[in-house]
């Protein structure tokens, strides 16, 4: 990516996404710094683009185009990521069912995936919903008092609004992932709870919906 864009300066040309050659091997890149899950609703990535189960593209944080893009970040490798594409091709009447890349298109969100402890500003409940970190403990009560909350809330809630990350489906896979978790906690110790989280961490392929089941398991008491 750096040669082609040294390549891509001495000829006088623009870096133009589109025109980039190699955004296969760009995106088994991506893969492997983000352990193999997405970029924004922690599912598992295996491949780039073709079947959408587990396929990924190569996501623009800032994007490219439209009244929030910035060309002159399109091939600015902080800016992108490998984001699932299970919800690719949804027509309009299927928008609810839409989410990550697929639901956000040209919108902008808060960089909270660049943000050192970003999962600081997100936690979970157990009905499998993703919410912001403040004291109401369902996602439709944040929609609701949206108007009261702190900024840091309403960047959080507004993230999870544009990403939909919350869609029926995401809801249901992660109560699902959790009730296996909570089944296994069960007959664990503090300490073997904690071996198993830095088993966890260090493994080159995580667990899909992992800040989650982090989350939970810190609470092991």
């Amino acid at each position: 990516m750096t040669t082609w864009k040294e390549l891509r300066k001495t000829a006088e040309q623009p870096l133009a996404y589109d025109d980039f050659d190699k955004k296969k091997e760009l995106n088994e890149y991506l893969r492997t710094e983000q352990h193999h899950i997405c970029c924004y609703c922690q599912q598992r990535i295996e491949h780039f683009q073709g079947n959408k189960i587990g396929g990924a593209h190569n996501e623009h944080l800032i994007p490219e185009n439209g009244p929030n893009g910035d060309f002159d970040k399109q091939m600015d490798y902080q800016n992108l990521y490998a984001c699932c594409i299970d919800s690719q091709g949804l027509k309009k009447k299927e928008k609810s069912k839409r989410h990550c890349g697929e639901a956000k298109e040209e919108k902008l969100i808060r960089g909270f995936i660049q943000e050192e402890g970003c999962n600081g500003f997100f936690r979970y409940n157990i009905l499998g919903e993703i919410i912001p970190n403040g004291s109401y403990d369902q996602w439709q009560e944040y929609l609701v008092h949206k108007d009261e909350l702190t900024v840091d809330l309403k960047d959080a809630t507004d993230a999870i609004n544009t990403l939909n990350l919350n869609c029926h489906f995401l809801v249901e896979d992660r109560k699902g992932d959790l009730d296996k978790l909570l089944l296994l906690l069960n007959g664990f110790s503090k300490d073997q709870v904690q071996e198993k989280m830095i088993e966890f961490e260090q493994s080159e392929t995580f667990l899909r919906y992992v800040d989650m089941l982090f989350y939970f398991m810190k609470q092991k008491k």
